[in-house]
């Protein structure tokens, strides 16, 4: 399972994460104090980033993998 994730403290006082699931896709969820507040389902990483971006002003380039 493959997992990225985006400090963008600088932008609001959450946590995103990007998390694939080979089932199903790739998950973006949406973290403020700890705690998952929302979650959204695509196809594609490209999608969720887009997703990201659009809805929470994530840009692409805060974006780094990480190992689990």
């Amino acid at each position: 399972m493959m997992k990225l994730v985006a400090d963008a403290s600088s932008i609001r006082p959450r946590k995103y994460e990007i998390k694939n699931d080979p089932s199903a896709g790739f998950y973006l969820l949406v973290y403020e104090n700890d705690k998952c507040i929302r979650d959204h389902l695509q196809d594609t990483l490209e999608i969720v980033m887009e997703c990201a971006l659009k809805d929470y002003g994530v840009p692409k380039n805060l974006w780094r993998k990480v190992e689990e």
